[in-house]
C-alpha cells in the first residue's frame, strides 16, 4: 500500500487557495458579533434567526447558532481557540477535515445540549450560541496525536502556563464532565433529589453538554483519520535500525529485499506519523518515505 492510501497522508499537503479555512470561519464569527453590536445599539432583532432555541427550532439553527457570540470574552476565547487549533488541523489534515471536524462538533454539540434538556421543562427563551463545540472537536483532533507536546497557554489571556497536551485534554474533559453532571444537567431540570452544586460551572448559562459533544466528535474524527492497516505484531517492531540524519539512504532496495520488508519499513514511518504527526519526521525520513511509496506503486 502506497503512502497516498493512508487516511492521514491524503491531505498532509493540501491545496491552498489564498485565505485559509480557519481565517474564513474566524471572519464569519467576528462579522456576526459586529452585527450583534448593531442589533444592541439599534434595538432591532438581527440575529435571533441564527440561535438555537430549546423548542420550535429550525433545521439551519442547529448549525448557525455557532456563529453567534453575545459577549466579547466569549468571542475572544472561542476565537483564539479556533485560530490556534483550527490552523493545526487544517495544516496537518487539510481544509476538508477542518470543515468536517468543526461542523460535526457544532452539530453533535447541539444535539447533546438538546438531549440534556429532555423532560426538563423546556424554556422557549433558552437558546444555545457559540462555536465552542466545534473548537473542542478541533482540539481533540489537533492534540490527541501529540499528547506529550508541551503547550504554552495564556491563563486569563496574559499569564503564560506550560502544560502537556495530555494534561490539557484530561483537565478540560474533567471540568466538562463535572460542570455537566453537577451544574448544567440538574440546572435544566426541576429534580428534588439532584440540585446544581457547582457555582463556578455557571448553571445553565454554560453549555458543558455542547463541549461534551465536541469532545466525542473530535475523538471519532481522530480515530477515523488515523486508522491504519496494522499488522498483528505492530509495524514499529519490524524496523531493523533507527534512521540517522547524517547518513543518506539508498534510493533502490537491494535485490534480495522482499516486498514485505519494504512495506514494513513504510508502515513503520506511517505509524510514526499517525502517533506524532508528519512534522516529527527528519528530512532523511521524509525522503525515505517518498522513496518507499514510489517503490510500491
Amino acid at each position: 500500500m502506497g503512502i497516498g492510501n493512508r487516511a492521514y497522508m491524503r491531505n498532509t499537503i493540501p491545496f491552498r487557495s489564498g485565505i485559509s479555512a480557519t481565517a474564513i470561519v474566524l471572519c464569519l464569527i467576528v462579522g456576526f458579533y459586529l452585527v450583534n453590536l448593531v442589533q444592541d445599539s439599534t434595538r432591532t432583532d438581527l440575529t435571533s434567526w441564527a440561535t438555537l432555541p430549546e423548542i420550535n427550532s429550525a433545521p439551519w439553527q442547529w448549525f448557525t447558532y455557532a456563529f453567534i457570540h453575545y459577549s466579547f470574552w466569549h468571542l475572544l476565547g472561542n476565537g483564539l481557540g479556533l485560530w490556534w487549533l483550527g490552523k493545526v488541523v487544517e495544516d496537518h489534515y487539510g481544509e476538508k477535515v477542518f470543515y468536517l471536524t468543526l461542523s460535526g462538533g457544532v452539530i453533535l454539540g447541539a444535539f447533546c445540549w438538546w438531549l440534556t434538556g429532555v423532560n426538563g421543562g423546556r424554556d422557549e427563551n433558552h437558546s444555545l450560541i457559540g462555536i465552542s463545540g466545534g473548537v473542542y472537536a478541533l482540539m481533540v483532533v489537533a492534540l490527541l496525536g501529540r499528547l506529550d507536546q508541551v503547550i504554552t497557554l495564556l491563563l486569563f489571556f496574559f499569564i503564560p502556563v506550560n502544560i502537556k497536551a495530555r494534561w490539557l485534554l484530561i483537565t478540560l474533559l474533567v471540568i466538562t464532565l463535572l460542570g455537566w453532571g453537577f451544574s448544567e444537567l440538574p440546572g435544566r431540570h426541576t429534580w428534588t433529589s439532584w440540585k446544581p452544586a457547582l457555582d463556578w460551572a455557571m448553571g445553565t448559562s454554560l453549555a458543558h453538554s455542547a463541549h461534551l459533544g465536541g469532545f466525542l466528535f473530535g475523538w471519532l474524527m481522530w480515530k477515523y483519520q488515523n486508522q491504519t492497516n496494522r499488522s498483528g505484531g505492530g509495524a514499529l517492531s519490524t524496523m531493523s535500525a533507527p534512521f540517522d540524519d547524517d547518513h543518506s539512504m539508498s534510493l533502490q532496495p537491494k535485490n534480495d529485499r522482499k516486498i514485505s520488508q519494504v512495506r514494513a519499513e513504510l508502515d513503520a514511518l506511517l505509524d510514526k506519523i499517525s502517533v506524532k504527526g508528519f512534522g516529527s519526521l527528519t528530512e532523511s525520513e521524509k525522503r525515505r518515505l517518498a522513496e518507499l511509496s514510489d517503490q510500491l506503486k
